[in-house]
């Protein structure tokens, strides 16, 4: 009996150590994976910064009171397995005398908002110069407390046609009609965004 305990203890050490080391492969593996798109703090803060300026300087161009980019990302996964799709706002310029609703406009479900993506996301630009025609559901509810008078959104597409943001201006003070050019400015801008916004 003596005689077959030692190799199975062996064969039992064996298992254990390699189950341990594949668990440890699989967990650093996991964490490479979480890591990619990150970048070192110092090219992040150069990057947000070209991108909060393009926002300035489109701000005071067309002189509105908010303008902010909307990131799409995952925020986990449903007992179903279906991914929870959320947007968050990742950039925000706003004028004198308006308040910041950044913090207040992180991780929203992407369903909260379908009345106002679909359009959106069909057409790659949605607007509404008089909020008050503005489609019913959560979007409206948020705009009317914030006090937005008009809004101006565009789909911002990736170089494999994904969409992974949307660009939005908005006029709180009083309704706004924007001109050609303007519009044109803007559309530009959200052309651009890709390039600034890419993961390293």
């Amino acid at each position: 009996m003596e005689g077959y305990l030692l190799p199975i203890l062996t064969t039992i050490v064996g298992i254990i150590g390699t189950l341990l080391t594949i668990r440890y492969k699989y967990k650093l593996d996991l964490r490479k994976k979480e890591g990619e798109g990150e970048c070192p703090i110092e090219s992040c803060v150069f990057e947000d910064q070209l991108v909060i300026e393009k926002l300035r300087e489109q701000l005071k161009e067309i002189k509105a009171d908010r303008i902010a980019i909307y990131s799409f990302h995952n925020g986990g996964v449903y007992y179903s397995g279906k991914s929870i799709q959320k947007l968050s706002m990742s950039y925000e310029e706003i004028s004198n005398g308006i308040a910041s609703t950044m913090l207040l406009k992180q991780n929203i479900p992407v369903s909260a908002y379908l009345t106002t993506l679909k359009p959106l996301l069909a057409n790659g630009e949605f607007h509404c110069v008089d909020i008050k025609n503005y489609p019913e559901g959560l979007g409206k509810h948020h705009m009317k407390d914030e006090g937005v008078k008009s809004t101006y959104n565009w789909s911002i597409v990736d170089i494999n046609n994904n969409i992974i943001g949307i660009l939005r201006v908005d006029f709180v003070k009083r309704k706004t009609h924007l001109k050609d050019h303007e519009l044109e400015e803007l559309i530009k801008l959200s052309t651009q965004l890709p390039g600034y916004l890419k993961s390293h």
